[in-house]
């Protein structure tokens, strides 16, 4: 198969190889359901968030009867991108470049200087492209080639798990938002490699759990760990409604192909993603989430941070040594049992995605030889 070493690892050159970074743009985000953002950071009519899933510029708008909806952030008219970051752009969105307006609803309402076109434009043929989007627990999804199953069954059990947590309703804390030197499956692999807790985090989070007491879970599109803390490290007063493993430590919850959902017995969240930005670089973004609204956050960013800090070191280090010529992945530990689901997805649509190109081009050579 595509990108795979000897032992069912992902090979070497998938962490380095230009091309290899340029088909994950342009096939696995597309056809994944890709977390954008937190619909309360759209609260209002008008306001937006824009993102990039994979190669696709996607703006995400809440309209005027309060509902959200994504589109193509591009210009049909020549390209240009409509907005960037986030904001409100009132009851329409304008293009920057020729000032084409659109509608909150994708439609196209006015275009400057309309009777200097060659031929008559109708404006029902330029509107936005809207693209599938869904939420789940005020988490934003968005699915651009449309053809994803439906989100709730995308998550496979991670709506029940978490359930008790009750996240829709929780806070927004802290934010972290950090650049790293390395291919963002690297970042991948150790963000849902729990072999390493003990060694990268030994100063600090590996006092705080029951590694021994580790348990991994796997499915086709999501992986969890259940991790046990130690009774020193357990809030007073668990979350009411938690139970089993869910009140007895965290829950590290994997969705293909770049979040991680962390519930805590507290009733607290955090949420993790992890965006490509070149073959050997990617953005690391972390949202505190919190049932008590006036907590100090303070010490949590505090150790947030540092194990950021020691992860991004790591991951370092592995995209140099991945350079080399002589390294070939060695043995699969039980405790990175969910990097499987992770690269074993991401190869299978790669390895897809080319057999329908070649197939293609098959066609068309036997068209052209009729």
């Amino acid at each position: 198969m595509l990108g795979v070493a000897s032992n069912g690892m992902m090979a070497p050159e998938a962490y380095r190889s230009e091309a290899f970074y340029r088909a994950e743009l342009d096939w696995v985000f597309p056809s994944s359901w890709v977390f954008v953002g937190h619909e309360q950071w759209v609260p209002e009519p008008g306001d937006f968030l824009a993102e990039t899933v994979g190669i696709e510029p996607v703006l995400v708008v809440r309209d005027p009867d309060g509902v959200l909806k994504a589109f193509s952030n591009v210009c049909p008219h020549r390209a240009s991108l409509l907005a960037e970051g986030q904001g409100n752009c009132g009851r329409r969105l304008v293009c920057p470049y020729h000032g084409w307006t659109f509608g909150l609803d994708g439609r196209l309402l006015a275009i400057p200087r309309q009777r200097g076109f060659v031929s008559p434009v109708d404006v029902s043929d330029y509107g936005l492209r809207e693209l599938r989007l869904d939420v789940w627990e005020g988490l934003v999804f968005v699915n651009v080639t449309g053809d994803a199953p439906p989100l709730i069954d995308y998550l496979e059990g991670l709506p029940e798990l978490l359930a008790g947590h009750d996240i829709a309703r929780m806070s927004l804390g802290a934010f972290l938002d950090d650049p790293i030197a390395a291919n963002w499956k690297l970042v991948m692999d150790n963000a849902i490699c729990d072999y390493h807790l003990g060694i990268v985090h030994e100063e600090s989070i590996a006092d705080l759990v029951e590694l021994e007491g580790l348990d991994e879970q796997v499915g086709d599109t999501t992986a969890v760990a259940s991790v046990p803390w130690k009774e020193a490290a357990m809030p007073p007063d668990p979350w009411p409604g938690l139970t089993g493993s869910a009140a007895e430590g965290s829950l590290g919850c994997f969705v293909f192909p770049n979040l991680h959902v962390i519930g805590f017995p507290s009733g607290g969240a955090t949420i993790m993603w992890w965006t490509p930005t070149g073959h050997t670089s990617t953005r690391a973004r972390v949202l505190s989430l919190s049932h008590d609204a006036d907590a100090d956050v303070r010490a949590g960013t505090e150790l947030l941070s540092r194990v950021q800090r020691e992860d991004f070191d790591v991951c370092e280090k592995m995209q140099i040594g991945v350079q080399s010529l002589g390294y070939s992945p060695g043995p699969m530990h039980a405790s990175e049992l969910r990097i499987t689901v992770f690269q074993r997805r991401l190869l299978e649509i790669l390895e897809q995605a080319l057999d329908r190109a070649d197939r293609a081009t098959d066609g068309r050579h036997a068209g052209a030889g009729r």
